[in-house]
């Protein structure tokens, strides 16, 4: 797994104070994953956490009000990198279809949480456990990533209801929580075949989507 940290040597090292205190950051929110995919969001103490990090507690409060605090700075950051990622492979496909830039953009976001099911089940499945706040966050993302799929109004001449995009991309998040919860977060990229039929259906009609489905499929097997 790929940390959202590099922990640094004790001691005296050199380094401006903006620097260790970065790392220290780093440190706890990884921590912080790591823990509460483990332990579950409940369970999680702040003591488990500085010590993942390797961190006094002192530390820990001098950066972050509470458990909750912590766990809402490091979803934002690991928020903002699924969400990056998404965005990348949409944009890789310039000029392209626009279901073949939502199979980049949703293949690349399927690939980082297969590539780190501790960073999949905190941001998915734990999310929903750490309060208020946090459901506040969850729900904004989802109401983002239907701006990738809004796009898809432009292939059809049918008029929609307005809620067929977040209605589907709330279909893909509990596609994605099932998965993560039963620890099947490694094969969430092989469903991308079969979500591209659903996410197109609507815009594309059954022909349409079926096709999609096809090329998706085919290039995965190319690749």
């Amino acid at each position: 797994m790929a940390n959202l940290s590099e922990r640094r040597p004790r001691g005296r090292h050199g380094l401006p104070r903006e620097a260790v205190t970065d790392s220290q950051r780093k440190r706890i929110h990884q921590g912080m994953i790591e823990v509460v995919s483990e332990r579950g969001y409940p369970e999680t103490r702040v003591v488990d956490v500085i010590g993942h990090a390797g961190v006094s507690r002192k530390t820990f409060y001098e950066l972050f009000d509470s458990k909750e605090d912590c766990f809402l700075a490091a979803y934002d950051v690991l928020l903002g990198n699924l969400l990056g990622d998404t965005a990348n492979g949409f944009e890789s496909r310039p000029g392209a279809p626009w279901a073949e830039r939502t199979a980049a953009g949703l293949g690349a976001l399927l690939q980082h949480l297969a590539d780190h099911p501790d960073e999949a089940r905190f941001a998915i499945v734990e999310v929903l456990a750490a309060g208020p706040k946090a459901l506040a966050r969850r729900d904004a993302a989802l109401r983002q990533f239907t701006g990738f799929l809004e796009s898809g109004r432009s292939e059809t001449s049918v008029e929609l209801p307005g809620i067929t995009s977040l209605s589907l991309a709330g279909g893909v998040n509990e596609l994605l929580y099932s998965e993560i919860l039963h620890g099947a977060a490694a094969r969430l990229p092989a469903r991308l075949p079969d979500l591209m039929f659903w996410i197109t259906l609507p815009f594309l009609g059954a022909d349409g989507a079926a096709a999609e489905r096809e090329r998706v499929r085919l290039s995965m097997r190319q690749a």
